[in-house]
């Protein structure tokens, strides 16, 4: 993946009620040489706005005063070329579909991938540095890739001239251009000859029906494809996101497809015309960037010996757990977990018996709590479990009993029979804390207690 250079740098808005959710993608943009401003509800934002023009926002969609979707519709009615990117814990269907015919350019689950959030952002930068000049020719102020210069050229000939014309032009570019009937299957009613090079099919074997172009799209790829397609019958030209085609010869090649809606005299749509580029160089490179920032990200998030979420990760969970308990009126509980006696297992049998020992506590406590919660090793041999969306007390108390029975039982390594036992603080929020890192300090006050009333317990915070 392109990095993005100086020259393309945007000024970026960034909009969450999270502080933390609003430092870290400030830190993760200035890696890329972005400038960020931050406000912490859709109000500021609206502040910042009115004094200074944005390319890009970065939205949360649940905000107090002014939320995400509020705030989408001021920025497209009085700030519409500031492009929106949605980042949201809230990922139901429902804000995603709302927000994308809004005219989001995407909407991401939030802890969202870096780079595909800088991805998004990479293509936005892309288009942004075209301007009009007062003479009214486009002129552009950074490089673009030879691909997107090739997709530019040919979208302003292919979107405005007869494809017939074009052709000859066409054929000695990287792009194939089509026109698809709008009927079931999309027959091809045109196709450059330069279709060859791309799919491995004459133009021939097309424009006589033999061969459908629906027929070639990748089968988990049509359904979105056709959906992009039927998205909005206002528009009358739209950009597919990549998809992966099957050439004659079977192997699978990616591309990006440009398409014009043409319409006849009544407004009803007679076919498409458009353009294909082969990206599958730049796909698989995203790709592969894409697994391994995935794979960094695990690792910055996860304990390496038992695969627990780590403290950061749990920290992360909370915030948007707590925002949640308090959208449904319930409570949150958080059980900080202290093995007792554990120190002298790695002095006695050694590190390597200590550490099977946490891996056996680990997959005791997952097999334990419910599918909702949240499990993680934050030190040594100090664990959390983030209950969710408790209706009823008594379901804290039966968890944390559960848990102290499981985790007494013993545990055989090589010759060796060990025994442990827990202690376990609990706090609750609203009642004890709404900030994250005092709901942790007040569960530690509690688990502390725990132990002096005898250890193998359990207790709840009291002041």
């Amino acid at each position: 993946m392109s990095v993005i250079t100086q020259e393309q740098a945007m000024s970026v808005l960034i909009v969450d009620d999270d502080r933390h959710m609003r430092e870290s993608l400030r830190d993760l943009l200035a890696t890329y040489d972005m400038k960020s401003t931050l406000a912490e509800d859709g109000q500021q934002a609206l502040e910042f706005l009115a004094k200074k023009h944005f390319d890009l926002a970065l939205l949360d969609i649940e905000m107090p005063k002014i939320n995400g979707l509020q705030l989408m519709k001021e920025i497209f009615d009085h700030y519409s070329d500031t492009d929106i990117i949605v980042l949201s814990g809230e990922a139901s269907f429902e804000n995603a579909r709302q927000a994308m015919r809004m005219g989001a350019h995407d909407f991401l689950n939030k802890p969202c991938s870096p780079s595909e959030l800088i991805g998004l952002i990479h293509k936005i930068a892309e288009k942004k540095p075209l301007k009009t000049t007062n003479d009214g020719k486009t002129l552009t102020t950074s490089v673009l890739s030879n691909v997107d210069k090739t997709l530019l050229e040919l979208e302003a000939l292919i979107h405005n001239e007869d494809l017939t014309f074009a052709n000859e032009i066409i054929n000695s570019s990287p792009a194939v251009a089509f026109l698809w009937k709008n009927i079931s299957n999309w027959p091809v009613q045109f196709v450059s000859e330069n279709v060859l090079n791309l799919l491995g099919y004459t133009a021939h074997e097309f424009m006589t029906g033999k061969i459908l172009y629906s027929k070639l799209i990748h089968q988990e790829d049509l359904e979105r494809v056709i959906r992009e397609v039927v998205h909005d019958n206002t528009l009358t030209k739209f950009k597919h996101k990549p998809y992966r085609m099957i050439t004659k010869s079977g192997t699978t090649i990616w591309v990006d497809d440009s398409t014009s809606i043409v319409r006849d005299e009544r407004g009803n749509i007679s076919h498409y015309q458009g353009i294909i580029i082969d990206v599958t160089e730049r796909e698989v490179a995203n790709r592969e960037m894409h697994q391994i920032h995935l794979s960094l990200q695990h690792i910055a998030h996860h304990d390496p010996l038992t695969g627990l979420p780590n403290r950061l990760l749990l920290l992360d969970r909370m915030q948007q757990s707590i925002k949640k308990a308090q959208r449904v009126k319930k409570q949150l509980a958080i059980l900080y977990i202290d093995l007792d006696d554990f120190k002298p297992i790695n002095d006695t049998l050694g590190h390597a018996a200590g550490d099977e020992v946490l891996k056996i506590v680990a997959k005791r406590l997952r097999n334990n709590i419910r599918a909702v919660d949240t499990v993680a090793r934050i030190g040594g041999d100090e664990f959390v479990v983030l209950m969710e969306c408790v209706s009823d007390i008594q379901d804290v108390e039966n968890m944390a009993k559960k848990l102290n029975e499981s985790l007494k039982e013993s545990i055989h390594w090589e010759n060796h029979e060990v025994f442990i036992t827990s202690s376990i603080g609990i706090s609750l929020s609203p009642d004890d804390a709404l900030d994250v890192e005092e709901l942790m300090k007040k569960s530690d006050i509690a688990m502390y207690q725990s132990k002096k009333k005898g250890r193998n317990n359990y207790q709840f915070y009291s002041a």
